[in-house]
């Protein structure tokens, strides 16, 4: 079941996916539920975008409930002691599940803690990602978009909860006034869904009030 954005988010985004990934290291089991959604003024302007096979939209955002069983709490330990090491894990993999998608992941920019509405504290990556197109798009012969893509991991009451979303940094002057780039923008309402989106427990929580 597709994760729901922040009720402020859902008129101008819209899911273009889910997938569920599981991997095992020995006795411990982890489980991560991703929903992708798009930019529906950018993604229907772009509908003719020939993107080369790449399955993440230049304006896109994401949201992975991360479980880990047994569960940390069961071992005694708590989510948010084990932050630093959870969240580069999580992010590894993350950067493996969408350089298979098709983006391009040159390195990484920053990494930072941030907080969220609830006062939790997580952490946050910035990467330097470029997107594929059509050459024949554009007249410069421009291979990819420049973009970035940020990934943000927290702990929830048992797990962790990842969201982010990338976003284009140029365009070839063809493409400019579809794509309609404002790095600022895109990256306030990336942060703002970070810090407010409902992943897990929250969402139950919250359904249970």
């Amino acid at each position: 079941m597709p994760i729901e954005l922040p009720p402020a988010h859902r008129e101008t985004w819209r899911v273009v996916g889910t997938r569920t990934q599981k991997s095992r290291l020995g006795l411990v089991s982890t489980t991560s539920q991703t929903t992708l959604y798009e930019h529906v003024p950018t993604a229907d302007a772009l509908e003719a975008l020939d993107t080369d096979g790449v399955e993440i939209p230049v304006r896109s955002l994401f949201a992975i409930d991360l479980s880990i069983r047994p569960s940390l709490t069961s071992l005694g330990v708590a989510p948010g002691t084990v932050l630093g090491m959870a969240a580069s894990k999580a992010k590894g993999q993350f950067v493996e599940s969408v350089e298979g998608d098709g983006l391009i992941v040159e390195g990484e920019r920053e990494s930072t803690r941030f907080e969220r509405a609830d006062g939790t504290t997580g952490k946050r990556y910035v990467l330097e990602t470029a997107c594929p197109v059509d050459p024949a798009l554009s007249s410069d012969d421009a291979e990819a978009i420049t973009a970035e893509t940020h990934v943000a991991v927290w702990p929830t009451e048992t797990d962790y909860g990842m969201a982010g979303g990338t976003l284009p940094l140029e365009a070839p002057a063809e493409l400019e006034a579809d794509l309609a780039v404002d790095p600022e923008r895109d990256r306030k309402t990336i942060l703002e869904v970070v810090r407010t989106l409902e992943i897990g427990s929250e969402s139950d929580d919250g359904d249970e009030s």
